[in-house]
């Protein structure tokens, strides 16, 4: 965990291509909306010369949701969709987190009654259950109880603003303690960058992108206007393409 990027969490530009299915234009026409952060595009030296690389779960999931989005949404909205913080205030409809996987009977019961409707939570609710739902495959149901009382405890401290700026993880660890002749087992839960370094006694369970969460959440959140938005969304499209010739040409230059 000490190192910042192991190579295995790495893919080539090559790899994404092929994997998800999209052009080199898309690539960077993403890139240049802002869907796709600068610091994602990774420059590596190979025996064939320099490559680009990127952290593979972020790049895969951040593709998946664009592909997914693109054609109902223009790029322009999408772009302020994903890079501009929460609005707190929003509600998200139970049947959206629903569908999204994310809830059922024993994690609804995380969120609390004086703050739920019947049919909508808060967006920092949201987002507690969406961490949880990450986690309650690996998780003990004290573990899960330990993640919820740990964010419940960021509440007006502006977590959802870092983690939309900067990025953060959520890390379930284990670590086994002896005294006496006595050995148990602690749980902790830590909220750190990635590349984060732990005692070496430490065993990391699991970590979830709190960011990708985020985006979840703010992309859901879009789909409520559906039919908003949709005409004219073809001719924006359009105008997104003027000129990606020649600003391919000026990626590829870049390349070389």
């Amino acid at each position: 965990m000490g190192r910042d990027m192991d190579d295995e969490r790495l893919i080539s530009k090559k790899e994404v291509l092929e994997t998800m299915g999209i052009s080199y234009g898309q690539l960077y026409r993403w890139k240049r909306k802002g869907l796709i952060p600068e610091a994602w595009f990774i420059r590596r030296s190979t025996f064939t010369g320099q490559e680009t690389f990127f952290p593979r779960d972020k790049i895969l999931e951040r593709i998946a949701r664009i592909v997914d989005m693109k054609d109902d949404h223009p790029l322009d909205d999408l772009a302020e969709l994903i890079t501009t913080r929460v609005n707190a205030k929003l509600r998200v409809a139970l049947k959206k987190l629903e569908r999204a996987g994310w809830l059922d009977d024993e994690l609804l019961r995380s969120c609390s009654p004086e703050e739920r409707s019947e049919e909508a939570i808060s967006v920092w609710q949201a987002f507690v259950l969406g961490v949880l739902s990450r986690l309650r495959r690996v998780a003990r149901e004290e573990e899960i109880g330990l993640v919820r009382r740990t964010l419940e405890a960021e509440v007006g401290k502006g977590l959802l603003d870092r983690v939309s700026e900067n990025g953060l993880r959520l890390y379930l660890l284990r670590k086994r303690v002896a005294s006496g002749g006595i050995s148990a087992q602690i749980s902790l839960v830590a909220l750190a960058n990635e590349g984060a370094i732990f005692d070496p006694e430490i065993e990391a369970v699991e970590h979830v992108e709190l960011s990708s969460v985020l985006q979840r959440i703010k992309l859901d959140l879009m789909r409520s206007d559906e039919g908003e938005g949709e005409s004219g969304s073809n001719d924006r499209s359009a105008e997104d393409g003027e000129g990606d010739g020649r600003q391919e040409a000026k990626d590829l230059e870049v390349e070389r």
